[in-house]
C-alpha cells in the first residue's frame, strides 16, 4: 500500500513537530520519582553464546525466571528490561537494590555448579539512586545511562556504585564499602564517584574508563567478613553497662514531612530518659537515624553498635492523635522480648509534654531489667557479661530478701575480682553494706560500718570523680557513721561533678529530713525522680521521697508514696518505719498500727530504741515526735 504524500500547506518547525495533535493522542505529563537503577551484564557475553551457546541460554532463562519470582519481589524490585546479556532493575531504595545485586551474584554462581571456569555466567552491576520518568515498561532519565557506565567499570562479580547510592548505605549494616578513588567514568558531560560492591565495599583508586576523563570518587563493596565487635578492644566483659539503639519510629505509608518529624521527636525523648540512667550506654541519634527505613538484623547491631538492646516502632497519624507500635528487641538473640501500642497527641508530642514517652521509657526499662535479672539469676557468672551482673546484683540487693541479698554480695565480689579497676562495683558493695544493717540484718553493724567505708575508699581510690562512688561514700558517712556534715560535703562534690546523679540527690533529700528541712528534702527527692524515672529501685526512690514529704508535713503524699514503695517491696523495713508514722501523725491509727505488724514481721525485735539509735537525726527535736509516733502505732520501746 502507497503511504499517503504529506500536505505541503504548512512546514512545523522542529519543536511543533515533537508535540501531539491536541486531542488527539495526548501525552501524559512527565512525572519523576525518586528511584535506583541497577544494570546488570554478563560478564564475556559474546565469548560465552559462541562457545556454549544452548547452555547459557538455558541457564540465563532460568537465572531471570528466578530472579522475577524469588529476588524482586521482597526487595520491592521490577525489572524493567531482561536482555540476552544483562537485565535493567528499579527499586525503591538503595539498600534493596544493592542487597538484590548480592543476591544475584550469589544466583549466578549457583547456575555455574558444575560447568567449568570458562562456561561460566559471571555478572557486573552498576548501581545509582537518581530521578527517573517511570512507565510500564520503561524507565527515562540521564540516570540509567550513568548506572550502565558504572556497571562496565566493574570487575567480575562487583557491583560499582554512584557516590549517591554510596550515602544511601551504613556501612557494616548495608555493606563493607571501600573507596575506590576518583575515576573517569565514560558519560557524556558527567562525572559520577563509583564503588564497587559486592557486600564489601573496596576502594578502585583512579580508574581509567571509556571516552571522557572528568574525575570523581568510586568506591567498591564486597561482602560483609567478620566483624570487629565494637568492645574487643576493651576485653570480654568489660563494659558494666547495657547497651541500648533507639531507631526513630516511621511510618512506611508517610506522605507528609510532620509524620517523620514526630518519630525523630519521640525517638530523641526517649533517648534522653535513657541517658540519664547510669546503667545504659544509650547509642546516638547520628548512628541510629541511618537505621530508620530499613530492615536489619538485630544481630548485626550488636555486633556493629554494640548494643543489648533496640527499641523499633511504627508511627502511624489519625487526626491530632499519634498511634505508637513498639517492639523492644534482644539483639544478642534476635527476639521481641516486649511489645505493646500507646497513643497520644501530636502538639504534646511535638511540645515535649507528652505523657507517651514516660510511660514508655518506664515499661521498657521495666522490660530490660526483668530480661537481665532471670539470666544473672538463672546462669553462672563466668557465662555472663558484666553488666548483667551488676544489674542482677543490683536488683537482687533491693529485693531485701535474705536468700537473694546474699547472691547479690556473692556477684558484686565476683565482679570485684573480674575487674580490679572497676569502681562501679566496689561502690555498690558499699551500699550493699548499708542496706544489710537498716534491715537489721547486720550481726556486727561496725563490722558492716567498716566494710562499707573500705569498699567505697577503693572505688574512690581508682576514681576520685566517680559520682556515684561520692554519693554512696555521703551515705556511708551518714546513715552507718551518723556524719551529717561529710556527707552533705560529699554529696555536693558528686552533684558538682554530674547534676544528673539520681542517687546523689536522693540521698541529699534524706539529709534534709534529718535536720527536718522539709522543703529542700522534698525539692531534692523530687530532682532525683526527675532524673531515674526507669531506675530498677523505683521502690527506693520513693521511700525516700515519702520520707521528705514526712519532714515537710504533707502526711497525705507521705503516706501515698510509702504505699507505692510497698506495692513494688513489701520488705522493705525504711519504708514501713517511714509510713508508720505518717499514717500516726496524719490521723490514720489504725493503718498505723497495721503498718507496725507488719514491721515486725519483716524485722522481729525492733523497737523505739532500736529506731532511734540507727536513725542519723536522733538528736533533732522532731525525733522525738517520730518515736512517739511509733509507740501510739504499737511498736515496743525495747
Amino acid at each position: 500500500m502507497r503511504m499517503p504524500e504529506p500536505k505541503q500547506e504548512h512546514t512545523m518547525a522542529p519543536e511543533e513537530a515533537a508535540q501531539p495533535e491536541v486531542g488527539k493522542h495526548p501525552w501524559p505529563e512527565l512525572v519523576r520519582v525518586r528511584r535506583t537503577v541497577v544494570v546488570v551484564d554478563v560478564v564475556e557475553s559474546v565469548r560465552l553464546l559462541r562457545e556454549h551457546e544452548n547452555d547459557v541460554i538455558q541457564r540465563w532463562r532460568q537465572f531471570v525466571q528466578q530472579v522475577r519470582s524469588d529476588v524482586l519481589p521482597v526487595r520491592n524490585g521490577r525489572m524493567v528490561k531482561s536482555l540476552g546479556d544483562g537485565m535493567l532493575l528499579e527499586f525503591r531504595s538503595v539498600p534493596q537494590a544493592v542487597d538484590a545485586a548480592f543476591e544475584l551474584h550469589r544466583l549466578a554462581s549457583a547456575f555455574n555448579q558444575g560447568r567449568p571456569q570458562d562456561a561460566s555466567i559471571v555478572l557486573r552491576a552498576g548501581v545509582h539512586e537518581t530521578d527517573l520518568v517511570v512507565e510500564e515498561y520503561d524507565v527515562f532519565g540521564s540516570g540509567v545511562n550513568l548506572a550502565a557506565r558504572l556497571c562496565s567499570v566493574a570487575q567480575p562479580g562487583e557491583t560499582i556504585l554512584s557516590p549517591q547510592a554510596r550515602q544511601a548505605l551504613v556501612p557494616d549494616i548495608d555493606a563493607d564499602i571501600e573507596d575506590l578513588g576518583d575515576a573517569d567514568l565514560p558519560m557524556p558531560d558527567t562525572t559520577a564517584r563509583p564503588v564497587r560492591l559486592d557486600l564489601e565495599i573496596e576502594d578502585l583508586g583512579l580508574v581509567n574508563l571509556k571516552h571522557f576523563s572528568e574525575r570523581q570518587r568510586a568506591f567498591r563493596a564486597g561482602p560483609i567478613g567478620e566483624r570487629m565487635p565494637m568492645w574487643a578492644s576493651q576485653g570480654a566483659g568489660h563494659d558494666e553497662r547495657i547497651g541500648i539503639a533507639v531507631i526513630p519510629f516511621e511510618d512506611p505509608l508517610a506522605t507528609e514531612r510532620i509524620q517523620s518529624v514526630l518519630g525523630e521527636v519521640l525517638a530523641d525523648d526517649l533517648i534522653a530518659q535513657f541517658a540519664r540512667l547510669p546503667q545504659l550506654n544509650v547509642i546516638s541519634r547520628l548512628s541510629t537515624t541511618r537505621l530508620r527505613d530499613r530492615s536489619f538484623d538485630a544481630q548485626v547491631l550488636h555486633e556493629v553498635l554494640g548494643c543489648n538492646y533496640a527499641v523499633t516502632g511504627t508511627l502511624t497519624l489519625v487526626g491530632e492523635r499519634f498511634r505508637l507500635r513498639v517492639q523492644l528487641v534482644n539483639c544478642p538473640l534476635g527476639e521481641v522480648i516486649w511489645a505493646e501500642g500507646l497513643d497520644g497527641r501530636v502538639a504534646e508530642a511535638l511540645d515535649g509534654s507528652s505523657p507517651v514517652v514516660e510511660r514508655l521509657g518506664e515499661q521498657i526499662g521495666a522490660a530490660m531489667v526483668g530480661a537481665e535479672v532471670r539470666r544473672a539469676v538463672r546462669l553462672p557468672l563466668p557465662t555472663l557479661d558484666s553488666y548483667t551482673i551488676l544489674l542482677g546484683a543490683i536488683s537482687q540487693m533491693h529485693l531485701l530478701s535474705p536468700r537473694e541479698f546474699g547472691r547479690a554480695r556473692e556477684m558484686l565480689s565476683y565482679l570485684c575480682d573480674r575487674h580490679p579497676r572497676s569502681p562501679a562495683p566496689r561502690a555498690w558493695l558499699a551500699k550493699w553494706h548499708v542496706l544489710r544493717v537498716a534491715q537489721g540484718w547486720s550481726e556486727r553493724e561496725d563490722d558492716d560500718h567498716q566494710m562499707a567505708r573500705l569498699a567505697v575508699s577503693q572505688a574512690l581510690d581508682l576514681d576520685g570523680g566517680f559520682s556515684l562512688a561520692l554519693a554512696i561514700d555521703g551515705l556511708v558517712h551518714a546513715y552507718l557513721g551518723k556524719d551529717l556534715e561529710q556527707a552533705s560535703d560529699r554529696y555536693s562534690q558528686a552533684i558538682q561533678i554530674n547534676p544528673n546523679e539520681g542517687l546523689a540527690w536522693l540521698f541529699q533529700s534524706a539529709l534534709h529530713a534529718y535536720a527536718n528541712d522539709g522543703q529542700d528534702a522534698v525539692r531534692c527527692a523530687l530532682q532525683a525522680q526527675r532524673l531515674s524515672p526507669l531506675d530498677p529501685m523505683r521502690y527506693y526512690y520513693d521511700n525516700f521521697t515519702s520520707m521528705a514529704l514526712l519532714s515537710h508535713g504533707d502526711y497525705d503524699t507521705a503516706i501515698s508514696y510509702g504505699k507505692r514503695s510497698l506495692r513494688a517491696n513489701r520488705t522493705h523495713g525504711s519504708t514501713l518505719r517511714i509510713l508508720a508514722i505518717a499514717q500516726s501523725l496524719g490521723g490514720h491509727a489504725d493503718e498505723a498500727h497495721q503498718t507496725v505488724q507488719d514491721l515486725l514481721r519483716v524485722e522481729r525485735g525492733f523497737s523505739v530504741s532500736q529506731y532511734l539509735r540507727r536513725y542519723p537525726g536522733a538528736d533533732r527535736p522532731h525525733a522525738v515526735r517520730y518515736a512517739q509516733a511509733l509507740r501510739e502505732a504499737g511498736l515496743p520501746e525495747n
